[in-house]
């Protein structure tokens, strides 16, 4: 389930990322490395936010590069490939954790945004 959100007017302001609404469990630490951000990043991001006190429901605006995926079951590699018409150095690049390539249910994968 993706519930990315781009380029969003929220009651903190404009993100100019994606919004990331907290859940239960998330941790600034959690949503790091799920976006594949550091710590700084968030908080530089988010200064409105108590990022040392979330609660459910808050919004965290998240500085991303590539565009998270949630691996759904049944999708394969070249699955990803072809539905986001990307090649595989492409792909491998934006994905430095994936040792070797393989997909999982519930694994984010990170597809990088492409010109038009």
């Amino acid at each position: 389930m993706n519930y990315f959100v781009r380029r969003q007017d929220n009651e903190y302001g404009r993100c100019d990322g994606m919004l990331h609404e907290i859940r239960e469990r998330d941790t600034l630490y959690k949503v790091s490395r799920l976006y594949g951000v550091t710590l700084e990043e968030l908080m530089e991001k988010n200064p409105t936010v108590d990022v040392y006190n979330l609660t459910i429901g808050d919004k965290l605006c998240i500085p991303v590069k590539h565009i998270p995926y949630i691996v759904q079951s049944g999708d394969t590699l070249d699955w990803l490939l072809e539905h986001f018409n990307l090649d595989y150095e492409t792909f491998r690049n934006a994905n430095p954790q994936m040792k070797p390539i393989m997909l999982t249910e519930n694994d984010v994968v990170y597809i990088p945004e492409t010109d038009g």
